[in-house]
């Protein structure tokens, strides 16, 4: 059997036009369609070698980067490629599956950190512009524990001096415990004083989302966002185990993190002996980050959302065509040339980051995306109206999990070698 499979394009066909109307606009945006690498400006061949990139890193042993993808690359709307590679789930605990499962191109995936653009950025988009939520106003407004000088443009761009990560399931048993617990931390960094990576701040935006909307975030981001664009695959907390990609046995990074207070010192006086609810199975349609898990019974700002390929394709598509899709339009233009240029700091815009494209060869630079712990890379170069996903399932079966970066530069790098190419 091929360790590939490939688009089914009638079917994707058929998803790709079925779009709820949010918002009927008077222009009409380019919607993703199956077609071929030429209708699109790309190599055939280039593409093509990808198979082998991915395919080279993959294997079903604990030993390989990991044992599946699935990567989708379009340009103008045209669908040039999405491939599925190796399997979803291999092992289950420290036992390997007799038969494993197959990755599919529709495959459902723990996206992680993505969770902070897909659902979090793109709620506070929405936000912004029916005139609910404000940039510059102090966050305070909405969460008065929060320092005046901490306003929702900091805690977007990672300047608002917070902590990058603590435990807070160690301290709080609801997500509004633990947005008590971040508020009353001490900060870490003065507000301003450089970007500094922060889960902390992206759950108190998705807190701020439930408070100026008056619906929770998972509600929120689904009724502006992901229902609109058709994107019904993504959401939190799927119901369905299968199709789903697995993660990792249990929570052991953050363990180890706990125990040896690496990357972060870990504030307070308890450790990994305090927290009765660690988990010991093959995490599969759970959500791998701890604090959405435990603490915000995974709906957090930071971390929760599952998504395939194709729905993370959609909303990029939709900032390549500047906050529209098909004859809607879900975001103001303003609105997004904001949020993707640099902000306080080269390479960090509002939510997402800045400059994916850059230093590739046949690319012109540029470019937004983001990445998630678990595998998940996406970018959108505006400019060339190209969209690139790769979704991997590194962290299974257990640790060490590899790196998917030197995968993600060598795609990104292949798909500039398709577009130079093709000129």
């Amino acid at each position: 059997m091929s360790r590939r499979n490939a688009f089914a394009v009638a079917g994707g066909a058929a998803a790709s036009m079925l779009v709820p109307a949010k918002a009927q606009a008077e222009e009409t945006f380019p919607v993703l369609r199956p077609g071929r690498p030429g209708e699109a400006g790309l190599d055939h061949a280039a593409l093509d070698d990808l198979d082998e990139v991915i395919e080279s890193r993959m294997g079903p042993d604990p030993d390989a980067a990991f044992p599946g993808a699935v990567l989708l690359v379009a340009r103008h709307g045209i669908i040039a490629k999405h491939t599925a590679y190796g399997h979803a789930q291999t092992y289950r605990a420290d036992v390997p599956l007799g038969q494993p499962r197959p990755m599919r191109p529709g495959t459902l995936f723990d996206v992680a950190s993505c969770t902070k653009i897909i659902a979090t950025t793109a709620s506070v988009m929405a936000l912004v512009d029916d005139g609910t939520v404000s940039l510059d106003v102090p966050a305070a407004r909405w969460i008065p524990e929060v320092p005046d000088a901490v306003t929702v443009r900091r805690l977007l761009t990672h300047t608002a001096g917070l902590w990058e990560w603590q435990p807070t399931y160690l301290w709080a048993a609801t997500g509004s415990d633990a947005v008590s617990y971040v508020t009353g931390l001490p900060l870490r960094y003065g507000v301003g004083d450089g970007r500094h990576y922060s889960d902390l701040g992206f759950m108190l935006l998705g807190e701020i989302v439930r408070r100026a909307s008056g619906r929770s975030l998972p509600d929120h981001a689904h009724r502006e966002v992901h229902r609109p664009l058709g994107m019904e695959s993504t959401k939190f907390r799927p119901r369905r185990r299968g199709g789903v990609a697995a993660t990792s046995l249990g929570n052991q990074t953050e363990r180890q993190m706990i125990e040896t207070g690496d990357p972060y010192p870990i504030l307070g006086d308890r450790g990994v002996e305090d927290f009765d609810g660690w988990r010991e199975h093959t995490l599969v349609g759970e959500v791998n980050d701890g604090n959405s898990a435990y603490a915000f019974n995974g709906e957090a700002g930071h971390a929760g959302l599952f998504a395939t390929a194709h729905d993370i394709a959609v909303f990029a598509q939709t900032i390549a065509n500047g906050g529209g899709y098909g004859h809607q339009r879900v975001f103001a233009g303003s609105t997004v040339d904001e949020f993707t240029s640099d902000a306080f700091h080269s390479g960090q815009g509002l939510g997402f980051w800045t400059h994916r494209f850059d230093d590739v060869p046949g690319l012109g630079g540029g470019g937004v995306g983001h990445s998630g712990f678990t595998g998940a890379e996406f970018a959108v170069d505006r400019g060339d109206g190209l969209v690139v996903v790769l979704l991997t399932n590194r962290l299974h079966p257990q640790l060490p999990a590899a790196s998917v970066e030197p995968t993600w530069r060598t795609v990104r790098e292949g798909v500039g070698k398709a577009l130079s190419r093709a000129k």
